[in-house]
């Protein structure tokens, strides 16, 4: 059995963030929260944002804190904003990042206490609606209904469940992404994609648009980070990150994305590096489960196959694929991070405490969760 939804309505295309104040109006709004951080409120595209809004004649309040991994006191900094300026509006100005949070200070405006309390508990007071303006091309968090916060008091990642009103993407609000983030972003989406197709319960959906997702990310991830300002190749990205963005919601990530939780949580590493890192390995793991849906992620990556190999021979390919893939954007080793091997060993506990573990295709044992983590260690160099 499959299921898939829609979450949310996406407008694409260059020049679409001229339409967000009008697209803000007809949802009912009046007084918006714009939420991002510093980097981008500098930019043009934040400009532009204003602009159309005050062109629609709407009012707005700025909080513009958001940090990497958001953690909880920032969220509840902003619902509380939120409240006292009695907004009827959220928009979401970013990346990931500000993303995340806005869902996280959606849960909070016509609800009492901290962002914790609300971590994986879809009942509460429904609040205002939240639109995406989307500046990196990566999470796919316009079309998924998890935000993930930075849990402060365990020290873990953790999320609440929330879904957007609108998600616009204009390739030319990511033009400013540098090449780094690019790269990292855009390996994020390779990893929502590729969990997504070898998932507990996959659907049909979720495969045509994984796939589809893989051979944008592998066609134009190099060419956006050679001429940033590549319209169409930055166009296929956001694409293929709204894609994978639409799988995973259905049909879930699991062991690499609660591997790269845990990790991001404990050494404060970018969450797209972790992911790159652990995305060989973790397929691998899906190879023994099923290689014929790991054979779908290496086709769309362009690996050739005879049709002929066992599930460990299918893994191998794949995953080296992936490394060879990611090398290409200089994705330093956990070595080359300063990270010793046991201290990547030591994760294993907090992997399993992960909410994304709840859907691993597969159970594991902590020895073999621990092998998994030396194998990313020894076999990433």
């Amino acid at each position: 059995m499959g299921r898939y939804v829609q979450t949310c309505p996406i407008i694409y295309g260059a020049g679409t963030v001229s339409l967000l104040g009008e697209e803000v109006k007809k949802l009912g709004c009046s007084k918006v929260l714009l939420v991002s951080d510093n980097i981008v409120a500098g930019l043009q595209i934040y400009e532009k944002c204003k602009n159309s809004l005050l062109k629609a004649g709407l009012d707005f309040v700025e909080f513009t804190e958001i940090i990497p991994d958001p953690p909880d006191y920032i969220i509840n900094r902003g619902g509380e904003l939120a409240r006292t300026e009695k907004i009827d509006g959220i928009i979401a100005i970013g990346g990931g990042s500000p993303m995340d949070a806005a869902k996280g200070m959606n849960v909070l405006i016509n609800n009492p206490g901290t962002v914790n309390q609300y971590f994986g508990n879809p009942f509460y007071v429904p609040g205002v609606p939240v639109v995406m303006v989307v500046t990196t091309a990566g999470t796919g968090s316009e079309s998924t209904s998890v935000g993930v916060i930075t849990d402060t008091e365990n020290n873990v990642k953790n999320s609440v469940i929330c879904n957007a009103a609108l998600g616009i993407l204009d390739p030319e609000a990511t033009v400013t992404a540098p090449p780094e983030l690019t790269a990292y972003t855009g390996l994020d989406t390779l990893a929502h994609a590729a969990e997504a197709i070898t998932a507990k319960i996959p659907n049909p959906k979720s495969e045509l648009l994984a796939s589809e997702a893989i051979k944008k990310v592998v066609a134009n991830l190099q060419l956006a980070i050679v001429d940033g300002q590549n319209i169409a190749a930055r166009g296929e990205l956001l694409l293929a990150s709204n894609f994978a963005g639409l799988a995973f919601n259905d049909a879930l990530v699991h062991l690499g994305h609660a591997i790269a939780h845990a990790v991001g949580a404990k050494f404060h590493i970018t969450h797209g590096i972790v992911c790159a890192l652990a995305l060989p390995e973790v397929m691998k793991y899906a190879a023994d489960i099923n290689r014929w849906k790991v054979k779908i992620v290496g086709d769309a990556m362009g690996i050739r196959f005879s049709g002929q190999e066992s599930s460990q021979e299918v893994g191998e390919l794949v995953a080296q694929g992936i490394r060879e893939f990611a090398k290409q954007f200089n994705i330093k080793s956990f070595a080359a991070l300063g990270i010793a091997r046991e201290e990547l060993l030591a994760v294993t506990p907090l992997v399993f405490n992960d909410a994304c573990y709840n859907f691993v295709p597969k159970e594991l044992t902590n020895a073999e969760v621990k092998g998994i983590l030396g194998n990313i260690y020894d076999n990433y160099k």
